[in-house]
């Protein structure tokens, strides 16, 4: 079970408040908005499970308080996944509660694209649901998974949320820093290290796009300086052990085959916007 921290408190509506303490404010409202609608979810039985900056922050007690200070831009939306055969009832308790439905992402489902987005009464932030899969640059598949913690997905796939970027950011960067630095990986350890290397070892493209990230990440230790040495020495430590298990465990045939092509065929996906749609 995911360690859960103490729900923030609101601190008052946003307004027309400016100035360097708005983006902060409202960050703690919607993180109090994230922790409001799982726990609706949770006494209505459905599985809700956050991700995103939100849960790295619930993740890494020791570590998640120092996002700001390495430099993580304060969360503006709320990242989560849900089964598929739960979205009617999802629907019904963002509606009961004033969200509004975005209509560019309800026809684009036309399209098979399973996401859900919810803007808060307000206007002031969004919802993004993501129904049974990650679907990105690479797919994070979350079908029977959500069970495993909460209220957060289990940190193995919080971990592969972000390694899949292909266009990798420095917030994400951060985020990474920070689950590394917090959890140790391997089996039975808190970031199941056999299962992350099983998805790599049928998936070239996934692999690829997970070593380059890697080394992204290995070079921003050296600029996260309000991480402390320990837990730098510590990160460094974990990413050399995710490295050596997907690159010594047995690939599938069909990961040698798409081996063999390379970088000469793009082996992610391009992430559209939402507004294409519009």
């Amino acid at each position: 079970m995911t360690p859960r921290p103490q729900r923030p408190e609101p601190s008052g509506r946003l307004g027309g408040e400016a100035g360097p303490n708005a983006a902060d404010q409202l960050a703690r409202e919607v993180t109090a908005a994230a922790y409001a609608l799982y726990e609706a979810a949770t006494a209505a039985s459905i599985p809700f499970r956050l991700i995103g900056s939100i849960a790295v922050s619930a993740c890494c007690p020791r570590h998640g308080q120092l996002l700001t200070a390495l430099g993580r831009t304060p969360v503006r939306d709320i990242d989560v996944v849900v089964y598929s055969r739960d979205e009617r009832r999802l629907s019904r308790l963002f509606e009961d509660r004033g969200y509004v439905p975005d209509p560019a992402i309800v026809h684009s489902q036309e399209f098979g694209i399973k996401r859900l987005i919810y803007h808060d009464p307000a206007g002031r932030y969004k919802v993004d649901v993501f129904l049974d899969q990650l679907l990105m640059a690479h797919t994070v598949d979350l079908r029977n998974r959500l069970e495993l913690a909460s209220p957060t997905v289990p940190l193995v796939d919080l971990l592969l949320s972000k390694l899949q970027i292909h266009a990798i950011t420095e917030n994400d960067l951060i985020d990474l820093a920070v689950l590394l630095a917090e959890h140790e990986v391997g089996p039975g350890q808190a970031i199941d290290l056999e299962y992350l290397a099983s998805l790599m070892a049928r998936d070239w493209g996934f692999h690829r796009t997970t070593l380059d990230n890697l080394q992204e990440l290995r070079a921003a230790l050296d600029r996260l300086d309000a991480l402390p040495p320990e837990s730098v020495t510590a990160a460094r430590d974990r990413i050399a052990k995710i490295e050596r298990a997907i690159e010594e465990v047995p690939k599938s045939s069909r990961w040698r085959l798409r081996a063999r092509i390379g970088t000469r065929l793009r082996w992610y996906e391009e992430v559209g916007e939402v507004d294409r749609h519009r």
